[in-house]
């Protein structure tokens, strides 16, 4: 069925567009008969009001753009659960793109938003992202804007990030306390910089113990995990493990299980989001990336900065938070 608009019930109806919209605003110039009339008509042909024009007289669409380099179970859904929980409390409704860690579709998704007109935009940038050349039309727009999690060096917008080095520092120092001599660390995907963030650090507390030894290794998924680990859990002298994510994690557990190491004194410390290793294995040890921390954080911080009455173009939003 066509939709019908207020054209359609005005020549129905063999009235003005104008008075059609003032009798379903209740405006007190139009009679009680008239806005019957105009109400049953809309009722009867199912006319919605059309939020685009709205928005558009409105200037403000109360609606909120997130872009996210791809839908996981992993750690985005307590991320968009932080997010709803305070949109929703503000009235505003929000969309989810997945750039499928690709610039490219970025670049297009943050077109979207900008034809969508919405009133501010989240995003996580992709991993092919290397600077904020494409976010300058952002704020040449004065679109409100908050990066989350994964971030590059740029001057326009806040960002809230975790503390990677610290969190990565206080895992090492779990495995070092705990005894462990010979540590398996599996990192990410080599080319991000939150994974090298937590390398850095992770390396640098293990290097301060002289007698252990560390093996390093990098898996952009947990399948990839678990075919490394197949070859690698031959070596029966790894006593610690560390995982720097969930993913990484649910690999490793994988293949404990499969070896029948789940169920050994072999300690495993991660980075995770906090769900996922209570539902594994009681005995893993974890610093909480808290998803549903960060999603809050960001989204309040979008909110703060839609509300500012008088935006000023020259200023520079360049400041970074650290959960």
């Amino acid at each position: 069925m066509k939709r019908t608009t207020i054209k359609d019930l005005a020549k129905m109806l063999n009235i003005s567009t104008s008075t059609v919209s003032r009798a379903l605003k209740d405006h007190p110039d139009i009679s009680s008969s008239v806005k019957l009339k105009v109400k049953e008509a809309a009722e009867a042909f199912n006319y919605v009001p059309n939020d685009f024009a709205i928005s558009f007289r409105k200037n403000s669409s109360k609606v909120i753009g997130l872009i996210v380099p791809e839908i996981s179970i992993f750690f985005l859904p307590s991320i968009i659960n932080g997010i709803s929980s305070v949109l929703n409390k503000e009235g505003y409704r929000f969309f989810i793109l997945s750039s499928d860690d690709s610039y490219e579709t970025e670049k297009e998704h943050i077109e979207t938003c900008i034809n969508s007109r919405v009133d501010g935009i989240l995003i996580s940038l992709t991993k092919e992202t290397k600077d904020g050349e494409h976010l300058k039309k952002l704020k040449e727009m004065e679109i409100p804007v908050i990066i989350f999690d994964k971030t590059v060096p740029q001057q326009s917008f806040e960002s809230v990030i975790f503390d990677n080095i610290k969190t990565a520092e206080l895992c090492a120092e779990k495995l070092i306390n705990q005894g462990c001599k010979n540590i398996l660390a599996i990192f990410g995907d080599e080319n991000l910089e939150i994974t090298q963030s937590r390398l850095r650090s992770f390396e640098n507390k293990i290097s301060q113990s002289s007698d252990i030894r560390l093996e390093i290794i990098f898996c952009k998924s947990a399948d990839i995990v678990k075919q490394k680990l197949d070859i690698l859990l031959d070596d029966p002298s790894f006593d610690g493990f560390f995982a720097m994510s969930d993913e990484t994690l649910m690999g490793l557990h994988s293949s404990l299980i499969k070896r029948n190491l789940n169920n050994t004194n072999k300690k495993v410390v991660a980075i995770s989001e906090g769900t996922l290793p209570k539902y594994l294995d009681e005995t893993y040890e974890y610093q909480i990336n808290d998803g549903y921390e960060m999603g809050t954080f960001a989204a309040k911080k979008l909110m703060e900065t839609i509300k500012k009455a008088t935006p000023d173009r020259s200023a520079k939003s360049d400041n970074c938070y650290y959960l």
